[in-house]
């Protein structure tokens, strides 16, 4: 789809749509942060030592996977 957009558009729209998409996911991404912390202090938490454990060993092993 890139190819596509980048041939039927100027070079300053081009810049423009990137530079605001870039805008867009930093800004969203910081609410979504946001979002996170407020409600990891506003709600009491069970703690589960397997879940946490599990999605770590997961996690990493998905990252070295999807090298």
């Amino acid at each position: 789809m890139k190819n596509y957009v980048e041939a039927n558009i100027s070079y300053k729209s081009h810049t423009t749509v990137k530079y605001t998409m870039k805008m867009l996911s930093s800004s969203s991404e910081t609410i979504i942060f946001m979002f996170l912390g407020v409600a990891t202090v506003n709600n009491k938490h069970n703690w589960n030592s397997f879940f946490i454990i599990t999605t770590i060993v997961l996690c990493s092993v998905y990252r070295i996977v999807g090298k």
